[in-house]
């Protein structure tokens, strides 16, 4: 059964989400802080994240940005915020559902469920591929071009391997950002640009590497070899 890690400073709605969930046969793994929340990812490897936004010491939002450097994991924001701003704000720091308290225990369990569901279809039957001079590994979290490897945060390496699966193709910053972050949202265009402009950086893309990044004006990307 899937491990979920809960995140919740209030011990009577820990207490009651974790009673529950176990009893529907879920491991659940809990924290009452960010500090509390970070070694536990050093213990078990969630197959999703109920994460609070409002900790003792520190921001829900800010830490499921750390969590994205460490687990492509779903996460799931339960908070009494519910302000449009908060909700756009949960998704951009990547968070993939936002439910606002007070709520029912059963409908928590299908949101829970539907994460789970659309993790499992999105994980790519190869995780690794395979070019020349390009090789991505969704596995190891690492891609190696022209012979030089580095390790990738979750977000860049996910754009990276949708890339190279369709090499060559133009793909738009709508398909990109829906497939990486679960949703489109007003400004998915310049988060989109950022991380591409990340991935560049951390693969050292210059005019002498086999492969570049090309961009069109309608925010199109599209992964090609350069032929020398």
């Amino acid at each position: 059964m899937s491990h979920i890690l809960l995140v919740e400073d209030d011990s009577d709605i820990m207490r009651i989400n974790r009673s529950f969930l176990e009893n529907e046969g879920y491991t659940v793994h809990c924290a009452d802080s960010v500090q509390t929340a970070a070694f536990k990812l050093e213990e078990c490897v969630p197959d999703l994240v109920l994460l609070d936004v409002m900790l003792p010491d520190g921001d829900g939002m800010d830490f499921c940005k750390i969590l994205r450097q460490k687990t492509n994991a779903p996460v799931i924001f339960l908070t009494a915020r519910d302000e449009n701003d908060d909700v756009i704000m949960g998704f951009r720091s990547g968070g993939d559902d936002y439910i606002t308290k007070p709520y029912d225990l059963n409908v928590l369990k299908a949101r829970i469920e539907a994460q789970l569901r659309r993790n499992v279809k999105q994980s790519p039957q190869h995780p690794k591929i395979e070019l020349p001079y390009l090789t991505v590994d969704l596995f190891s979290g690492s891609a190696a071009i022209d012979g030089t490897e580095c390790s990738l945060p979750q977000r860049e390496l996910q754009i990276l391997y949708m890339l190279a699966s369709r090499l060559g193709e133009r793909i738009s910053y709508h398909e990109i950002y829906k497939n990486i972050y679960g949703c489109d949202v007003e400004d998915s265009k310049n988060t989109i640009r950022v991380n591409i402009s990340r991935l560049k950086k951390h693969l050292n893309m210059d005019d002498m590497s086999t492969y570049e990044i090309a961009s069109t004006s309608d925010g199109e990307y599209v992964l090609r070899r350069v032929m020398f």
